[in-house]
């Protein structure tokens, strides 16, 4: 049995049902105003068409472009394409749970590498090619870095793919967060996807996260075109066939790419500077201080872990905010900012008050 990431299940549980969300880490969802779905009931081609849309917004050739859905299932099922049992997987710590389950489930063993605090979040391809060994097949990061926020540079993952290469490995980016803040030009193009860095670099990622398109699980998975086939397979023996429907909405939301962009931008506002000001004034705190997206990485001081406390939260304050525990470091909080922005200035002064409360400040 597959176990279920205990941070999904906790989410499920808690994210949009608390007035003052700091935990969700995604643009709010469109409204139908935002996002005219093409009043289509698919027709036969819309696989082709879709994966023409895909590599078109990613300017990859479309035999190395699969439709999924969400990242989330791109995760799964390029992990699946990948990696065979027996073969070792080295992800990243902290990172997003579902990285360390998915390689697992596809029978790698699973290793660390450190892109914590004492390396500032920061993806040290020296770090990461010394804790290689001839077994690693996939070395697994996210990027934008979950939970941090950091973004790696383009260099360090050509370092690490390059390395890989060698031994006939893959570097895997979930770069679900990649888009923040540049998105797409105004023919809806992406340019930062890491499959364009080196051949052995497989990526996923979807419109969920930047695009406030989360309902729709519109996602991809790029790659070298024998993975794609790999996954093209596990498609077909898992689903048979994604539905027509689906595939129409999601080309047409890869359409309407600029123009989610642009409600994007604008949901963004000044709401990072404003939370980075808020944790600088608390010297309990400490900060990863991203430089793109909608969410960073508070630290305590105190090594304790936060999760009592953020649940009190929930019901005492009704303020929330995603436990460090979820991503390997426990006294810690992921801090989004995706809510309203008349409403941050009051979310933060709730989560100072359960801070304080809990004896944490």
């Amino acid at each position: 049995m597959l176990p279920a990431p205990k941070y999904l299940e906790w989410a499920r549980r808690h994210y949009g049902r608390v007035r003052y969300d700091l935990a969700s880490s995604g643009i709010p969802t469109a409204s139908p105003a935002d996002f005219a779905i093409r009043p289509a009931l698919g027709q036969p081609d819309a696989w082709g068409r879709l994966r023409a849309a895909i590599a078109r917004h990613n300017q990859v050739p479309p035999a190395e472009a699969a439709g999924v859905l969400g990242a989330s299932h791109g995760l799964w099922l390029g992990f699946t394409a990948m990696l065979d049992r027996g073969d070792e997987a080295l992800v990243e710590e902290p990172t997003y749970e579902p990285l360390l389950i998915a390689a697992e489930a596809a029978g790698a063993s699973v290793r660390r590498f450190d892109r914590g605090p004492a390396c500032r979040f920061q993806l040290d391809p020296e770090r990461v090619i010394a804790a290689v060994t001839p077994k690693t097949k996939v070395v697994a990061i996210t990027n934008l870095h979950n939970p941090s926020g950091s973004r790696a540079s383009d260099a360090a993952m050509r370092s690490i793919a390059r390395r890989l290469d060698a031994q006939g490995g893959f570097l895997f980016v979930d770069e679900i967060y990649a888009p923040f803040d540049d998105f797409v030009d105004r023919d809806g193009v992406f340019h930062l996807s890491a499959r364009r860095l080196y051949g052995n670099i497989v990526t996923t990622g979807s419109l969920t996260k930047a695009y406030g398109l989360g309902p729709q699980r519109v996602g991809w998975l790029l790659g070298p075109e024998f993975v794609i086939e790999r996954v093209i397979s596990a498609l077909i023996a898992t689903v048979g066939e994604l539905p027509f429907v689906w595939m129409e909405t999601a080309v047409s939301a890869l359409e309407r790419a600029f123009d989610l962009a642009v409600r994007g931008r604008r949901l963004l506002g000044n709401k990072r500077a404003k939370v980075g000001e808020w944790i600088a004034e608390r010297p309990g705190l400490t900060w990863s201080d991203p430089q793109a997206g909608l969410f960073g990485l508070a630290m305590l001081r105190k090594d304790v872990d936060v999760r009592p406390a953020i649940a009190a939260g929930i019901g005492r304050h009704e303020v929330i905010v995603a436990p460090g525990f979820f991503f390997g470091i426990p006294n810690a909080f992921r801090l989004a900012w995706s809510l309203e922005e008349n409403l941050l200035a009051e979310a933060l002064d709730r989560l100072e008050r359960l801070l304080l409360e809990a004896g944490l400040l």
